[in-house]
């Protein structure tokens, strides 16, 4: 018995499909509770098709259902039900595609005892087993599939397929059963349906809403692409700055949801685009991006943040070929905290290297070589700084802070945006919604983020200047946001702290900024000029190019020159360079705003339109 047990493991398999099909068998026969750990990469079904069709892996592991060390039985509340199977079974067998004879072949490193009895009544109860049959017989997936819709009791569904199919099913198992068939319970139709009805709706509420679909060739979705028509006027209004990333557990079928997000004009994070996709492989990446060129002007972009993901970064640049590509700061360290924590090198060397890797991301050249050094010693006898020096020195403009003064990215130098935004989202949107559901609550999420900014930043009323604001402030304070009031008034406490000094250099060009009184020099100085072109005033300031915003040499201008042009202007981008997100659109604008809201109350106009309060959707607040 043992024998032929064993003699399986001396077979020959010609492809994929023969394995599994005899591996089955055996497993069913001998009641081994046997799965994959884990396998190597898919050959790639495009360009090696013949391979992947007949050998699918290189390689494949597999261990016992009882693997790995015993778990301690801790439960905090959150899933006061979850066990653990684990009792260290050391059970384990490889497989792998052998190119020389071109077939599948065991290993000769294997270990096959188990450390727990096996027997057909054991084998039965394992809860895969069970799940087993009811996904692979059609009849008893119909049946039951039949009885959920009809609401029949868990028990009554249990009751009936046992006493037709022989199949001992658990309660656990009926209600697993119910979330993972890609079926919702809203009237009789399947999540594809339902999806399908929704994304109609989508596009009939404005014919400008865009949804586009990727199917495989199997028809299955991969790739669905949602950018609504406030979406699009969110990446037309504020276009300088994107964040890029991907997050998880936000449907059922374990799509995948890629956010693309700008910054408005109160520098909260807004989304742009959605895409929801089966894997973030490289065909699908260029759908998402191809698709946001097609229905966008991406040419104003000019600074793109993501993580370190060089296939994403790779196709961004085709995609997005006049922004520069930033790394967000806190994946930077993220990732070299977790390569550091890896070394075989004492404690205080690891914190060492960290110490020194901050150091860089904040320098500013000086000390950048003595930084260096020290992760070099720090890291001896381990091949860390080959890699460093490989994968993170070669890219050093995306990540380090000193090459990124001179955009236009309002000083952001993280995701944060876009992490805050995912949170918000998930404690709306389960894993255990399907797609359907996901995609009506990515769309309730754009609604509620207008109404929220809309409530927070628009207001017709003029700012009340006091004697403290700034000249600058005084003048044209009323054509700016309220975002852009503050950001002026912190400039001018600033400016309050320090000793400005004006030279006038030549015409229509000044230097301004602290003088050794001593010497009679500048110490730390900016040009401001006036553009012969567009006759506007330029800072070289890396607060006025991160910005576009008047910076606190503007604003000592302001006070000091005695100008004609300056004292006749009516409107500030008149006479300054600045980015139109700054400027307060006119009374039409937020009148039409607010009546495709259905906010207009009463005749009161502009009362309600200062005074209205925030609005929530009912269903975007609830997980029911």
């Amino acid at each position: 018995m043992q024998e032929d047990k064993d003699s399986f493991f001396t077979k020959q398999f010609d492809n994929w499909e023969h394995f599994e099909e005899q591996f089955i068998i055996w497993c069913n026969h001998y009641h081994e509770p046997v799965n994959i750990k884990r396998s190597s990469m898919k050959y790639n079904e495009k360009t090696m098709k013949e391979l992947f069709d007949r050998f699918r892996y290189e390689h494949v592991k597999y261990i016992c259902h009882h693997s790995g060390r015993v778990r301690r039985n801790i439960k905090d509340g959150s899933r006061p039900n979850q066990e653990s199977a684990r009792i260290d079974c050391e059970f384990f067998f490889k497989i792998k595609h052998d190119t020389d004879i071109n077939k599948i072949i065991f290993t000769k490193i294997k270990n096959l005892k188990h450390n727990h009895p096996i027997d057909e009544r054991i084998y039965k109860n394992y809860s895969f087993i069970r799940n087993k049959e009811l996904i692979d017989n059609q009849e008893v997936h119909d049946l039951c599939k039949t009885l959920i819709t009809a609401n029949a009791s868990t028990y009554n569904n249990r009751k009936l397929l046992n006493k037709k199919f022989d199949i001992n099913l658990t309660r656990k198992d009926i209600n697993n059963f119910k979330q993972k068939i890609k079926f919702n319970l809203i009237g009789n139709r399947t999540d594809a349906e339902l999806l399908q009805v929704w994304i109609d709706e989508i596009l009939n509420e404005n014919p400008n809403n865009s949804i586009q679909i990727k199917l495989n060739e199997d028809g299955n979705l991969e790739c669905l692409y949602i950018q609504t028509m406030q979406m699009k006027a969110w990446l037309e209004k504020y276009p300088n700055i994107l964040h890029l990333d991907s997050t998880f557990k936000v449907n059922i079928e374990n799509y995948q949801l890629y956010i693309c997000m700008a910054q408005n004009a109160n520098l909260k994070g807004v989304p742009v685009s959605y895409c929801l996709m089966n894997s973030g492989n490289k065909d699908n990446l260029e759908f998402f991006y191809a698709a946001m060129r097609d229905l966008n002007d991406l040419q104003q972009t000019q600074v793109i943040m993501v993580d370190k993901d060089l296939t994403n970064i790779d196709i961004l640049q085709h995609f997005f070929d006049k922004a520069r590509m930033l790394l967000c700061v806190f994946h930077v360290l993220k990732y070299l905290k977790s390569r550091v924590h890896e070394l075989r090198i004492p404690l205080t060397n690891r914190m060492n290297i960290m110490k020194n890797i901050r150091r860089l991301l904040y320098d500013n050249d000086q000390m950048s070589a003595i930084y260096l050094k020290e992760v070099k010693t720090e890291s001896e006898g381990t091949d860390f700084y080959q890699y460093f020096e490989t994968n993170w020195l070669s890219c050093c403009e995306m990540w380090q802070t000193k090459h990124r003064k001179n955009l236009f990215n309002f000083d952001t130098d993280t995701n944060n945006h876009l992490e805050r935004f995912n949170r918000t989202l998930k404690d709306h949107i389960l894993p255990k919604m399907h797609i359907s559901e996901c995609v009506v609550k990515l769309i309730l999420a754009v609604d509620d983020t207008r109404t929220e900014e809309m409530n927070t930043y628009i207001s017709l009323k003029q700012k009340i200047c006091d004697s403290n604001d700034s000249t600058l402030v005084q003048r044209f304070g009323s054509q700016l946001i309220n975002k852009a009031i503050d950001l002026l008034r912190k400039q001018n406490d600033e400016l309050k702290q320090k000793h400005y000094s004006i030279e006038e250099l030549e015409d229509n060009s000044w230097k301004i900024g602290q003088k050794d009184e001593e010497k009679n020099r500048f110490i730390t100085s900016s040009i401001i000029h006036r553009d012969s072109f567009e006759d506007l005033l330029f800072c070289d300031c890396d607060y006025f190019l991160q910005n576009q915003l008047p910076c606190r040499h503007m604003i000592f201008l302001f006070d000091r020159l005695d100008d004609e042009k300056l004292d006749q202007a009516k409107r500030i981008h008149e006479i300054v360079s600045i980015n139109k997100r700054w400027l307060k659109a006119t009374v039409d604008y937020y009148l039409n705003e607010i009546a495709h809201y259905d906010s207009i109350l009463s005749s009161n106009t502009q009362y309600n339109i200062t005074q209205m309060a925030t609005k929530k959707n009912n269903i975007l607040s609830s997980n029911e």
